[in-house]
């Protein structure tokens, strides 16, 4: 199965190939580097970014022994983007990641999830805990039982997925899709950076999943997604014994710290929250090579022997 050719422009900093395998009648394109017998480590984005996010993660994972695993979801990146909302479900992107783990026959792996990729990559994870390793979250979220400010407000947030707004300001002015990485960078990207992310919406409607994801975030009881999420929530106990680690950025204001000092509540065995300064929603850009030498060393705590 091939994928879009990468433009060379890409190619100079995004240089790993874009694999691809076929989920539940879709494209979904990855990169997987590293050695195949090695912890494989998903790293997992959310709204708007791909696989672009972790590209200060994968040749540090696997200089350390790891395997580096970065699937695009259905909608966004290299995969396919499907042109309708039920196609970008909540329940739509569990199953896909869960098709993805199956058809690679990973093990032992580790979830990494930010924004979306956390609710997403947790309730995958749920559905195969017996293969389940550990557990990172950073900046995300994966329960109905507490609604930040930023969720809350009127502006942007209620406004940004009304019917009419979200229209106007996802699919007409792309406040996401061309502009939502880079507005909010905190130490400044290139132009070759900014043009990494966006590209892959430049396709006339690709950018349909910019607005079904926010649409999907539930808020009330009956919102789409309300009981998927409320039964990921509900599993979390099934996690206790997983050793998770909540690496944040407190300057983002969409999933503030309050949203991390809950997943303490609801994972007391996790380590954290650490928190890192001069990062936004995306802190994988902003601290990319702090974030992965923080997880490296929680790695390498879990493989140690007690007392090591």
């Amino acid at each position: 199965m091939t994928v879009r050719t990468k433009p060379d422009w890409l190619k100079k900093i995004f240089p790993w190939e874009q694999k691809a395998l076929q989920v539940n009648g879709r494209t979904m394109a990855y990169v997987d580097e590293g050695d195949k017998d090695r912890i494989p480590v998903l790293l997992l984005s959310g709204n708007p970014t791909w696989g672009f996010l972790y590209r200060d993660f994968i040749p540090v994972l696997v200089d350390s022994g790891y395997r580096a695993v970065v699937p695009d979801w259905v909608g966004t990146g290299y995969s396919d983007h499907p042109r309708q909302d039920a196609a970008l479900t909540l329940a739509h992107h569990i199953a896909d990641l869960v098709s993805f783990m199956d058809q690679l026959d990973l093990h032992d792996f580790v979830i990494v999830g930010q924004d979306w990729g956390g609710p997403q990559g947790v309730g995958a994870a749920l559905t195969r805990v017996y293969r389940l390793k550990a557990l990172v979250l950073m900046n995300t979220w994966c329960y109905t039982s507490h609604i930040g400010q930023f969720h809350r407000s009127p502006w942007p947030w209620t406004t940004w997925h009304a019917p009419l707004f979200g229209q106007f300001f996802h699919k007409k002015m792309k406040v996401l899709s061309q502009r939502g990485p880079s507005a909010v960078s905190q130490r400044g990207m290139t132009e070759e950076e900014a043009r990494a992310y966006h590209h892959v919406f430049e396709e006339p409607d690709s950018d349909h999943v910019v607005l079904t994801w926010p649409r999907t975030i539930p808020l009330l009881k009956g919102d789409r997604g309300w009981a998927d999420m409320q039964l990921i929530e509900d599993r979390l106990g099934e996690l206790r014994d997983i050793p998770v680690l909540l690496l944040w950025a407190p300057g983002d204001v969409v999933f503030d710290i309050s949203y991390a000092h809950h997943l303490k509540k609801l994972f007391p065995q996790a380590e954290g929250p650490i928190q890192f300064d001069q990062a936004a929603h995306f802190l994988q850009d902003d601290r990319g090579p702090d974030l992965v030498r923080e997880i490296v060393r929680f790695f390498d705590k879990q493989s140690s022997p007690p007392g090591a």
